[in-house]
């Protein structure tokens, strides 16, 4: 059997192309899914005039633009000499029209280069009917000459055969035909005696059909019932009607005995519904597998799921097609699932999954092996159910656990740095009161900015410090309607003044004013500590560079569907982004940690953690991508003024 398979798998392709890199792409191709191939590549006319008579070719694979000729002289030249041999044309440059004329003029299929990964598949298909062709003919010459191999088979598949001609109206019967209507051999053989045997319905219906057959020349099938001297049967008659000229012709027909498949195939029909049911309905995602883990069936919930079509997928091995951009821990447990499963063990397993706009879900797998009545593994399934919400969940949950933690911590500290700033205060009241008796003092004089500057500051930390304490009960009294856009070009002023750093600074804020929900001490917060983040990233840059840049989105339109639980629909979209050396992978799901810095001893890691926190709370939130050696970019979004509700 398995000789046979590979002899079959065996295959003469003559391939026209121009391209060497096109010719090497169908040989690929048809070799991965499992043909053994012999080809030879033609590009010029009378090379392919030549080649397609030198040898016996099971298929003719040919591009449509080819030096001088095309893909129309091969289809007619190739019919010319076998009629039989399946042609099929691949380019990307025809038009929809074009392709039809030539699948019609006898091309057996039409592929665009960039689907040439459907090309075993039709070529499959071509062979396979090919085969089923070559086989139908040889049983119809052997029936043709051989009356008893004709009886014999007639009886064991209870089909009989009849034949009419007109207008003679001569009738012949064959012996199956006599035994399915219940006749005596002694009978005179005649049509009405088949009609007799109908229902009122079936008989008006074969008078119709029997009409379109002799008139229009062709061929009809359906299915109706006998009542016969012995039981009512179940048949299935087909027709067909040969003009001899234009008076004289011939129908010749089949009657086909179902009555003893007609339960079986109710059953199987039930069966085959009940499955499709219980497959597209279910709640979990399913994928049925052949047993190289290539994909024969998605149902509904795994279209839904992964987000592919059954059609772009079907016949891929279903690692390297559908979890291709899944990390390297899913694709290898995913690989030994599927060998234990061959071994008819069960597998169950954990994996994330990337979407094609690059969100990534996770689910949690089973495979385990399908067997016939004998054991014999037949299928691979692969059960997967989506938990992507259940680990967002509990990833926001385990921060808020943290944050709280924090607030409580931060509490604490500010109480303790408040009666710091107290006495500090005092100073430099006391100074401005003493100064400003020295007005004509010019040291004194330049001194003066400094000290209001001090002063600033130290009500600024001040009522950060309340904002801590504020913060760590989760209270909102403070916010209120304000420009982003505003609230960011004045921190720029004030982080500009005071620091030394040479880094070119480029902003895109637009000119309409950003109105957000929000207390003005928590935005000065917010955009300090990601100016000074990107500050202290660039600080080994040779051409340091921070872009800003403000702009309007929708939820739907943005990053934010990565989110899921996002409930405005607008939000105003702040980006700041860097040059710097960027955060190493293994480290960026912990930036938002409190007390996780990458500074070393320079920083605290609460600067992120705090910002994640007044985000959500003010119901936006906080991203970042990161690429080493290139920078980092940290979106943030706040709901809009007029998107609240």
């Amino acid at each position: 059997m398995n000789s046979n398979m590979d002899s079959q798998r065996k295959i003469n392709v003559l391939v026209v192309e121009d391209s060497v890199s096109s010719y090497k792409a169908i040989v690929s191709v048809l070799e991965n899914f499992g043909f053994i191939i012999s080809s030879e590549r033609v590009e010029w006319k009378e090379e392919f005039q030549k080649k397609i008579l030198e040898k016996h070719w099971d298929i003719v694979i040919s591009d449509y633009y080819l030096p001088d000729f095309d893909g129309k002289y091969v289809i007619h030249r190739t019919k010319e000499i076998n009629p039989e041999l399946p042609i099929i044309l691949i380019t990307e440059f025809i038009p929809e029209e074009a392709a039809s004329e030539y699948l019609n003029l006898g091309a057996s299929e039409f592929l665009p280069k960039s689907s040439i990964i459907k090309l075993p598949f039709v070529v499959n298909r071509e062979l396979e009917a090919l085969r089923l062709k070559q086989s139908q003919k040889k049983a119809w010459e052997m029936l043709v000459h051989g009356e008893e191999i004709l009886t014999r088979s007639q009886k064991i598949s209870h089909l009989g055969h009849f034949e009419v001609i007109f207008p003679e109206n001569n009738t012949l019967w064959s012996l199956e035909l006599y035994r399915i209507l219940g006749y005596d051999f002694s009978e005179v053989p005649s049509m009405e005696k088949v009609w007799s045997l109908l229902d009122e319905v079936d008989k008006k219906n074969i008078e119709t059909v029997w009409k379109e057959v002799t008139s229009e020349n062709t061929s009809k099938e359906f299915v109706f019932h006998l009542n016969t001297r012995h039981s009512r049967k179940k048949v299935n008659l087909w027709l067909e009607a040969e003009r001899f000229d234009e008076n004289r012709f011939r129908i010749f027909g089949t009657i086909h005995d179902i009555s003893d498949v007609s339960d079986l195939e109710s059953s199987i029909q039930l069966n085959e519904q009940l499955f499709k049911g219980i497959f597209n309905n279910s709640s979990q995602a399913i994928f049925l597998l052949d047993l190289q883990g290539h994909i024969i069936r998605m149902n509904r919930n795994s279209v839904l799921s992964f987000e592919r079509n059954e059609a772009d997928v079907q016949g891929l091995e279903l690692i390297s097609s559908i979890f291709s951009e899944s990390d390297e821990d899913s694709i290898k447990k995913l690989t030994y699932g599927m060998k234990l499963s061959l071994k008819n063990q069960t597998f169950e397993v954990f994996v994330s999954y990337r979407l094609r706009d690059g969100r990534e879900k996770y689910f949690d797998c089973d495979f385990y092996p399908l067997n016939d009545p004998y054991g014999k593994i037949i299928y691979i399934v692969l059960e997967a159910k989506d938990i992507t919400e259940k680990i967002v969940l509990e990833r926001a949950y385990a921060q808020a656990q943290k944050l709280e933690a924090l607030g409580t911590f931060a509490g604490g500290i500010a109480h303790d740095f408040n009666n710091l700033l107290t006495p500090m205060m005092a100073y430099i009241s006391f100074l401005n009161a003493e100064w400003s008796k020295n007005e004509s003092n010019d040291m004194i004089q330049k001194s003066l900015p400094a000290i209001e500057g001090i002063s600033k500051s130290l009500d600024r930390a001040k009522n950060l410090i309340q904002q801590i304490l504020t913060y760590s009960k989760i209270d909102h009294s403070s916010s209120k309607q304000l420009d982003l856009r505003d609230q960011l070009l004045q921190v720029l002023n004030e982080v500009k003044f005071v620091s030394a750093n040479k880094v070119a600074l480029f902003t895109d804020l637009g000119n309409e004013p950003a109105y957000i929900d929000a207390d003005p001490i928590q935005i000065f917060q917010i955009l300090s500590n990601l100016y000074e983040n990107s500050l202290f990233a660039l600080e080994d840059i040779t051409n340091p560079k921070i872009t800003i840049s403000l702009s309007k989105v929708t939820y739907e339109k943005s990053d934010l569907v990565q989110v899921g639980f996002m409930k405005n629909t607008e939000y105003w979209k702040l980006s700041f982004a860097d040059n710097g050396n960027g955060i190493p992978k293994e480290i960026l799901d912990k930036i938002f940690d409190p007390f996780f810095s990458t500074k070393g001893g320079k920083g605290t890691g609460l600067g992120l953690s705090i910002i994640y926190g007044i985000m959500a709370k003010m119901g936006g939130t906080i991203m970042v991508e990161s690429t080493i050696e290139k920078g980092t970019r940290f979106d943030l979004y706040f709901p809009a003024w007029k998107a609240m509700v």
